[in-house]
């Protein structure tokens, strides 16, 4: 799964600065050529290693068919940020059973990072174990990952709920799902997302946040899950690094 991983963001590395292709797609978001050549990719990989599993792609085939088991696939996300000639953007694999993912990998092709995580085998960065950090060491503050679309409108009403914790808190903005992997690494403290996300783009950086430690929460302080829906979209969650931590208490409605 990495190693499908790895050959996509290659393919997506080779096909900087060509012709992007892009495309709006009917709910206005772009795909490229890279996404293309990612998702042709994984697919094929991801088939081979079992033909039985449904692959569900933001690119590619979208129904699970009833199966308990499937492959949840981002080829490219941030698909905007690479046509904008930055860095910021991943390969999300990950595999879902019984509605909570299991297994996710997260791989940056611009740095050639690589995060992994599995229930019960822990989180890991090329081949180091990572942990993330627990709420009593944030002593200092809070420290909030959020996204840039995200960051201004929520500062003044996420600040108070954050002070609530004490020290200053700190509210950092990154774009995709590196933001799951800084949890998972002890980079951040929470990530709580209102603005519209999909399944695909979730649940590889899910899987590794559970599996070091953390949690991901929906609306109601549930763990998030993923069942078909049209569109597979997300509601509200939060992702936070520390699963034993009261953070319905601390944060409220947040």
């Amino acid at each position: 799964m990495l190693a499908a991983a790895r050959e996509a963001g290659a393919a997506i590395l080779s096909l900087r600065g060509a012709s992007p292709g892009a495309d709006r797609k009917p709910d206005g978001s772009l795909v490229s050529a890279a996404d293309r050549a990612a998702s042709a990719i994984i697919g094929a990989r991801l088939h081979a290693l079992d033909p039985a599993l449904p692959v569900i792609c933001e690119e590619a085939v979208q129904d699970a068919a009833g199966a308990p088991r499937f492959w949840l696939v981002d080829p490219l996300d941030g698909t905007r940020e690479f046509l904008r000639g930055s860095d910021v953007f991943s390969v999300n694999i990950a595999l879902v059973e019984d509605g909570y993912p299991c297994f996710g990998a997260v791989h940056l092709p611009a740095s050639g990072l690589s995060y992994w995580g599995a229930s019960g085998a822990g989180a890991w960065r090329d081949g180091c174990a990572i942990h993330p950090r627990r709420l009593g060491e944030a002593g200092a503050g809070l420290h909030a990952l959020v996204s840039p679309g995200e960051r201004d409108s929520r500062r003044r009403e996420f600040e108070a709920a954050l002070a609530r914790h004490g020290g200053t808190p700190r509210i950092e903005a990154a774009a995709g799902a590196i933001k799951f992997c800084w949890l998972a690494e002890g980079r951040g403290d929470l990530y709580p997302r209102r603005s519209r996300t999909c399944a695909w783009d979730t649940a590889a950086g899910q899987a590794i946040v559970e599996a070091a430690g953390g949690a991901v929460y929906d609306a109601h302080w549930q763990r998030l899950g993923y069942r078909q829906a049209p569109g597979w979209y997300n509601g509200d969650f939060i992702a936070v690094a520390d699963a034993n931590a009261d953070w319905a208490g601390l944060l409220g409605s947040v």
